[in-house]
């Protein structure tokens, strides 16, 4: 045993001396291993989004020019583009088609039997015709008009129908007349007579249409005419509210009182068990008076 050891120890050292061709590495390795770290560490953050360090100066100046594009205020429209530049609203009211509507006045009326009635009284028809009439500013035939237009209606309410007439004559043009009275009765095609009260089965009515051009003072005209105007007498005449009277008391935990019905300011909030005074009514709104103030309460809110 210790003859075997001794005869390995002594064996000669051999050393390996590789060719000059095999000092070379295999480049086919590197480059895949160079391929892989490059998408690896470097094409891949790019696509993925990643940031792995700060940005490059272009990248900074182009986000500070987007931030400075968008932090920049808006250049005014040009003259003739699609967005006008804003004007005050009172200078845009003025140099607007505007039109002043009055109440309206019965001319006659009729029973179930188709007899003419004296004395007609009141009709709730303001609130159906007021806000069309005064749409009446953008029909095409009253662009630019300047002058008066009585405007007549037929309501039968056997058949439920509103049927818009010409009235008295007037100084505008024929051609003028008949495209604003078409208007008008597009605005009242639709229109439904169930919620309207009445006494008569056919009433004949007329309204009076001011239409003020363009740059006209349209308000101060119509102050200035309704003190000159003298009422012609009629029948009856129309009116936004119908008589009431009586007692009720609020029936909801709090309920709002507006200055107009639906979508007026609110005057007053009343408890549960307020009582009030009935003064007036509009459809399903009642006018009511508390404690010297007046104002509108819907009809639910007060158990009728």
């Amino acid at each position: 045993m210790a003859k075997a050891d001794m005869a390995k120890r002594q064996r000669p050292l051999a050393v390996e001396i590789p060719r000059p061709g095999e000092e070379q590495p295999v480049w086919s390795r590197v480059g895949v291993i160079a391929l892989v770290g490059f998408v690896v560490g470097i094409a891949w953050p790019r696509i993925a989004g990643v940031r792995i360090g700060p940005s490059v100066p272009g990248d900074l100046k182009a986000t500070a020019e987007t931030a400075t594009a968008s932090a920049a205020p808006a250049a005014p429209a040009a003259p003739g583009s699609a967005e006008p530049e804003a004007r005050p609203p009172d200078a845009a009211a003025k140099n607007e088609q505007r039109v002043v509507v009055g109440p309206g006045r019965i001319t006659r009326c009729s029973d179930q039997k188709g007899k003419r009635v004296e004395d007609c009284g009141e009709l709730l028809f303001d609130p159906v015709a007021l806000p069309r009439l005064k749409e009446l500013a953008r029909c095409p035939a009253a662009a630019g008009l300047d002058g008066k237009l009585p405007i007549g209606f037929e309501l039968n309410f056997e058949k439920k129908e509103v049927q818009v007439v010409k009235s008295k004559k007037t100084s505008l043009p024929s051609a003028t007349i008949s495209g604003v009275l078409q208007c008008a009765a597009r605005e009242f095609s639709n229109v439904s007579l169930e919620e309207v009260p009445h006494k008569y089965r056919r009433y004949s009515l007329v309204y009076t249409a001011t239409f003020y051009p363009p740059g006209a003072d349209a308000e101060a005209a119509a102050k200035g005419e309704a003190s000159k105007e003298e009422q012609e007498k009629g029948a009856g005449t129309t009116t936004s509210e119908t008589a009431a009277s009586g007692l009720a008391t609020v029936s909801w935990d709090t309920a709002l009182v507006r200055a107009q019905p639906k979508e007026g300011e609110v005057v007053m909030r009343l408890v549960r068990g307020t009582r009030i005074k009935l003064v007036g009514r509009q459809n399903d709104w009642y006018k009511v008076e508390h404690r010297g103030k007046t104002g509108w309460m819907y009809r639910g809110s007060i158990g009728l």
